[in-house]
């Protein structure tokens, strides 16, 4: 049976390597991809120091969930991305909790004027299904 793999050799290396527990490995994947994954995480956390924080989380869960990896499905940048994107996202869903948007009409408005998001980045960067990105 012939196995395909999307991604690079290297990149594919790596991945082998981290599942076999280098660590060296996996500090040669965060310099290769960390400022790329922090660009996507400040668009969507906008808050440098909890950026870093999500960073830093992403990749520990690189380490953790390494095993999930298959480079039949994806590449090793994409796999990132998305563990990126949803640590992001749970962290923006937890501070809403924790401090909910104020329900003073005026602040609502201000607030729209200040941010008028394209739908992708609704749905991208902030986690909104469609119909939500629609209303």
């Amino acid at each position: 049976m012939l196995h395909t793999s999307i991604g690079s050799e290297d990149d594919l290396r790596l991945a082998v390597a981290i599942k076999q527990g280098s660590q060296q490995s996996l500090a040669v994947l965060y310099d290769k991809y960390a400022p790329a994954l922090a660009g996507i995480i400040n668009r969507i956390i906008n808050k440098e120091k909890q950026a870093e924080e999500i960073l830093t989380s992403t990749f520990l869960q690189v380490w953790k969930q390494i095993a999930t990896f298959n480079p039949s499905k994806s590449s090793l940048f994409s796999w990132l991305i998305k563990i990126a994107r949803q640590t992001a996202l749970e962290k923006v869903k937890m501070e809403q909790q924790k401090n909910p948007p104020s329900n003073n009409p005026v602040d609502k408005a201000h607030q729209q004027q200040l941010n008028q998001p394209s739908a992708f980045e609704l749905v991208y960067y902030q986690g909104l299904t469609y119909r939500e990105a629609a209303t």
